[in-house]
């Protein structure tokens, strides 16, 4: 079903992402058709940490190369003896998580959801191709449509109206709408937008549609279980795709199946079951929020800012939708310390969190904000 094309793409991106990572941002958005000139021009520790992602997702020891062609053909080589794919959660509690899917559920999976798009005729990748979703959509799917792929880098002020043309599917995620429509950008006629990582607000969805959209789909899935269910529209549930099962003895939080699997798996979200296969998902299980299309975890941040000496307290959450789309936090101070000291802790934080993980805003006070009732409330 892969091609040798479509795993040095999957490579190529693998470098985009760590460059990206590393912070080296004018190396990671080079144009497709770039992938030689950044093999060779990226860092030493940069290509070595792209050198063992790349041999984690495919399966063979790690070691050196001096081409991405024959990186590619080695990567290639190890899919078709393997049949399988290891891809990762994103690892922001610790080590990321291995999920493998097998060519058989990736087979699966691609051609369950061609009917969705069976008028598409293009698919213009926004998104890492070496990241499930982006595979799913922008390596897999085409295969199950026969169609071409365009990718190209998630910049919102590109020429879209010479870019896209009728018949387009873009794959993009929330955090990209957003730029979309504060930029007014405008649709041709009959193009369809992708959209997963995270929930799409309703106001974005709607300012897509209103922007000349034809179709909007949003998916919800996680990298354990690839694609679950779709929905069209923000107020929808979602529904089931048909190639899984669902278990309803315990209704909120049911378990799942591939069909031609037995393995039952936990959805990653308490949700509500509503009749015909739809789902309404009402919170992580893991208590996990979403920061630019990643998983965050504010217990884990609260226990970094815990280990910093001058903080005795404090709460960490997401902000709400009209302070920002970032973490904040409110601080209870040591004896000794004063809000001037807020430099030295985010140094602190910068150098054991990523840039996502890192609270945008700090607040301070004598004691940790509680409700009426003495349970923990906002600020």
């Amino acid at each position: 079903m892969l091609t040798k094309q479509d795993i040095k793409r999957m490579i190529a991106d693998v470098l985009r992402t760590e460059a990206a990572r590393c912070r080296l941002d004018v190396l990671a958005v080079l144009e497709p058709g770039e992938e030689e000139s950044l093999f060779s021009r990226l860092p030493a520790n940069v290509l070595e940490s792209a050198c063992q992602r790349a041999a984690a997702l495919f399966g063979y020891e790690p070691r050196k190369f001096s081409t991405l062609d024959l990186m590619a053909d080695y990567a290639f080589a190890s899919f078709v003896q393997h049949r399988q794919i290891t891809f990762f959660t994103s690892g922001t509690t610790g080590e990321p998580k291995p999920c493998v899917h097998t060519l058989e559920m990736i087979a699966e999976e691609a051609y369950g959801l061609a009917p969705l798009f069976k008028h598409i005729k293009r698919i213009v990748a926004l998104v890492p191709a070496c990241h499930l979703y982006g595979f799913s959509f922008t390596v897999a799917l085409p295969h199950a449509l026969n169609v071409p792929v365009l990718a190209l880098p998630a910049l919102p002020t590109q020429p879209w109206e010479t870019l896209l043309r009728s018949g387009d599917l873009l794959v993009g995620f929330p955090l990209f709408w957003n730029y979309w429509t504060r930029l007014k950008n405008v649709f041709p006629p009959q193009v369809e937008v992708l959209s997963s990582t995270a929930p799409c607000k309703a106001e974005t969805i709607q300012a897509l549609l209103e922007s000349g959209l034809s179709c909007f789909t949003e998916i919800y899935g996680a990298s354990e279980t690839g694609a679950i269910a779709f929905r069209h529209r923000a107020q929808d549930p979602f529904e089931i795709l048909p190639f899984w099962e669902i278990s309803a003895q315990n209704p909120v939080l049911p378990r799942i199946r591939r069909r031609a699997l037995a393995q039952w798996q936990d959805l990653p979200d308490y949700v509500s079951l509503q009749k015909g296969r739809l789902l309404v998902p009402r919170g992580r299980t893991d208590e996990s929020v979403q920061v630019a299309g990643l998983n965050v975890y504010p217990k884990r941040v609260e226990k970094v800012l815990l280990s910093h000496p001058a903080v005795k307290a404090c709460r960490v959450r997401l902000m709400r939708p009209e302070e920002g789309e970032r973490l904040k936090a409110f601080i209870v101070l040591n004896e000794g310390y004063t809000p001037e000291h807020l430099g030295i802790i985010r140094t602190y934080l910068a150098r054991r969190l990523t840039i996502h993980e890192v609270p945008r805003s700090f607040t301070f006070g004598k004691q940790l904000p509680l409700s009426a009732l003495g349970k923990d409330a906002d600020w």
